[in-house]
């Protein structure tokens, strides 16, 4: 019995050792060689001197390593076919929480809801666009400018769009599209779409030209709170001829390339500029700098003519959205199974985990700690061009900016994590003689400030914060 057993064990051993090398030897073929590689040789090489240990020990050693490997392998099968919107957040997080620094952030949002015995939709937004797809409705994900770069030198980047052989770059969605847009108080917000891919009642481009027009990133687009209750819908109820153009992860110089495109055309009395402290700064030297495209939007002749090109806009946005939720969608990879992939990213991202600082997760305090930071000198300079560049682009219809300065939620959580560039950039706009409101005095003078958060946790507004920045909005303009 022993000897057939040891026989065996050498058939396992002399299996595994050629298996091995057929990896080794599929790696390099596909992938190039690379260092790392070398651990199936290793292993190979160990295997095959396997068969030279006593018999006892062959047996018991192979008896454990195949034990072990079904183990690795089951815990990498678990983990690969048990995705969640949680656990699919690193992946493709704009398919999921846009609005989150990391999914700790997200987790620990959802475990606050849990506690009050509030239900959290916990699915990613992919999963939501599936399940309607299955209930007949066809939806896409809401998509902005940011996830459609692709470096293009160590220096630049470029639209993954091509239209004509030129790059190309929407500044909104799709067209009268059913859009998922995002979730943090535990439902997610489901919008229609205008004509041209923004937030806004159909059939407000009809009418031009228009009183007043929003500018912004997500809070202005109305992220995470009904259409009905963003606070350009509370301006809206005043100002009916209100056009919304803000759109999520807008920066300063995507929002003079949207202000370009569409605002000869609609030609507002008033430009509403929401400026969001948190990020614009960031956003403007993080990436948006480094478009030679937008870059082009501070000359004043440079267009893209995005208004007569909804057609192809649309296009070529569903076809990348189609592409990248096939992509999302599709089979696990064999080759990722074998690689341990999904096992090696669970176990990484255990060890990177960090205890809580303040009660909140450390990630979280780094990435505000970033956020925060003082901008570089001339990142404030080209602020103050583009800035400059949208007054003057405003005048040419006899139209005006106002700018809105849209306060955190670490201003009034953890005051010394909040932007330190924030009279650096209220001095810009009064410099330029721009109609200032500082929303972080009317915050301020709020009895509780957290409360304008969901859940009073790290997020954008609430209906409440939305309704207190729309009803402020609307007090200054009566001013002007």
């Amino acid at each position: 019995m022993e000897r057939r057993l040891g026989n065996l064990a050498n058939i396992v051993l002399l299996l595994g050792a050629a298996l091995c090398v057929v990896l080794f030897a599929f790696l390099v073929w596909r992938h190039g060689m690379s260092l790392r590689y070398l651990v199936f040789l290793g292993l190979a090489a160990m295997l095959a001197f396997g068969v030279r240990m006593p018999v006892p020990i062959r047996i018991n050693s192979v008896i454990c390593g195949m034990s072990t490997c079904v183990a690795i392998y089951a815990s990498e099968l678990l983990l690969a076919y048990s995705g969640t919107g949680i656990t699919s957040l690193g992946t493709q997080a704009w398919l999921s929480f846009p609005q989150d620094a990391n999914v700790q952030v997200a987790a620990e949002r959802m475990k606050t809801v849990h506690e009050i015995h509030q239900k959290f939709d916990t699915r990613s937004r992919l999963e939501v666009i599936l399940d309607m797809r299955a209930h007949g409705i066809h939806a896409y994900p809401d998509v902005f400018p940011m996830v459609l770069f692709a470096p293009s030198s160590s220096e630049s980047i470029r639209s993954v769009l091509v239209s004509k052989q030129a790059e190309f770059l929407p500044v909104a969605g799709m067209a009268m599209t059913t859009t998922v847009f995002c979730n943090e108080s535990g439902e997610y917000v489901v919008y229609e779409s205008d004509e041209h891919g923004f937030h806004n009642p159909h059939g407000m481009w009809e009418h031009k030209p228009v009183e007043l027009l929003a500018l912004g990133d997500s809070y202005t687009h109305g992220v995470c709170v009904p259409s009905d209750k963003g606070f350009v819908a509370v301006i809206r109820a005043q100002h009916p001829s209100t056009m919304n153009l803000g759109v999520n992860s807008h920066g300063p110089l995507t929002s003079l390339a949207t202000l370009k495109e569409y605002g000869p055309i609609l030609k507002p009395k008033l430009v509403l500029w929401f400026y969001y402290e948190g990020n614009d700064l960031r956003d403007l030297d993080g990436w948006e700098k480094n478009s030679p495209l937008l870059m082009k939007y501070l000359s004043s002749s440079f267009l893209q003519h995005l208004f007569e090109r909804q057609p192809e806009i649309d296009r070529s946005l569903r076809d990348y959205l189609d592409a990248a939720m096939a992509k999302a969608t599709a089979p696990v990879s064999v080759e990722n199974i074998l690689k341990l992939q999904h096992l090696r990213q669970a176990v990484q991202s255990f060890y990177e985990r960090r205890p809580t600082e303040q009660g909140l997760p450390a990630e979280l305090l780094e990435y505000l700690r970033h956020s925060g930071a003082p901008a570089a000198s001339e990142d404030l300079l080209l602020f103050e061009r583009i800035l400059a560049e949208a007054q003057t682009t405003a005048e040419s219809w006899n139209g005006r900016v106002v700018f809105i300065y849209l306060p955190t939620w670490e201003r009034y959580r953890i005051p010394e994590l909040a932007s330190k560039d924030r009279d650096q950039v209220l001095g810009i706009a009064r410099r330029l003689n721009l109609h200032v409101v500082d929303m972080h005095t009317v915050f301020t003078a709020h009895p509780d400030p957290l409360s304008l958060f969901p859940f009073r946790r790290y997020a954008h507004y609430n209906e409440a914060g939305h309704r207190l920045v729309g009803e402020e909005v609307l007090r200054q303009l009566e001013k002007l």
